[in-house]
Formats: structure tokens, C-alpha cells, sequence
């Protein structure tokens, strides 16, 4: 169920959030430095996430892209700042992170595997599944192989 027309204070509650995360963003900015130096702003990924989510607030709120609804679903990313706050959050993403770096690899012998067996199957059953049952409809009506059912015309 989509709301095309949101309530007013949705907006004065959005306005909040990105002023106190950009507030949050230039504190850290300015104690750490924004990227040229070790342990700066953007050095830390987590911070990447939410630079990124600041600038597409702004992006969405002040360049007017038409009905560009894309957009607007990088605010449920919004959510993901609370996983740089919580450390035990943390770890369990990282944790995350990087089973999915393992199941990359076990997805990459899997898909090998099954084309190992899919050339098999080719080679065994090469041209041999294209056989199709077709009823001879001459021996029932005996008129050169058509039936009539249904105002259709079936052919043999």
C-alpha cells in the first residue's frame, strides 16, 4: 500500500534527521579531517554509507529530478547508520560481510559443477527430448488427420 500523499510532519521529520546526521558528519569532519591524511572522515566505510545517505537527502530534497522515485529508496539506508553506532551490530555485519565472501566461492564451484553435468546431459541426450506424442486423429474421424473440437481446428 504506497501513500502518494504523505502527512505534512513527515517532512519536518525528515528536515530533522538530516540536519542532526550532517551535523553529526561535519563534527566528525572536523575532528578527523574529510580524506587526506590515516583515520580521516572517509578512510572508515561506515562513513561512506553515511556521506552517501547525506548526500542523496540533499540530492532528493533540493535538485529536482522529476518523479524520480529511485531515489527515494536510498532513505531505507538511512536505517543502516544505527549499525556504525551499535559495535556489537557492527561485528555482526562484518561477520556477514564476510560469509558472503566464502559463499561467493562455494557458488562459483556449485555453478561448475552443474555445467560439468549439463554438458552431460547434452551430450547423452542429444537431439533425443525434441520427440513428441502426436495422436494420428485418422484413424478416429478419417478425415486426413483433423479434428474439430471447439471451434479448432486440430492437425496432425
Amino acid at each position: 500500500m504506497a501513500q502518494h500523499d504523505p502527512p505534512p510532519w513527515t517532512k519536518y521529520v525528515e528536515y530533522t534527521f538530516t540536519a542532526i546526521y550532517t551535523f553529526e558528519s561535519l563534527v566528525k569532519i572536523l575532528a578527523r579531517g574529510f580524506c587526506l591524511h590515516a583515520f580521516t572522515f572517509l578512510r572508515d566505510p561506515w562513513n561512506w554509507l553515511d556521506f552517501s545517505v547525506i548526500i542523496m537527502a540533499y540530492t532528493t530534497e533540493f535538485v529536482d529530478l522529476g518523479n524520480v522515485s529511485a531515489l527515494r529508496t536510498f532513505r531505507v539506508l538511512r536505517a543502516l547508520k544505527t549499525i556504525s553506532v551499535i559495535s556489537g551490530l557492527k561485528t555482526i555485519v562484518g561477520a556477514l560481510i564476510q560469509s558472503v565472501k566464502k559463499l561467493a566461492d562455494v557458488m562459483v564451484l556449485t555453478v561448475f559443477c552443474l555445467s560439468v553435468f549439463a554438458l552431460i546431459g547434452l551430450q547423452l541426450f542429444m537431439g533425443n527430448l525434441r520427440h513428441k506424442c502426436v495422436r494420428n486423429f485418422t484413424a478416429l474421424n478419417g478425415t486426413n488427420g483433423s479434428v474439430e473440437a471447439d471451434g479448432l481446428v486440430w492437425e496432425s
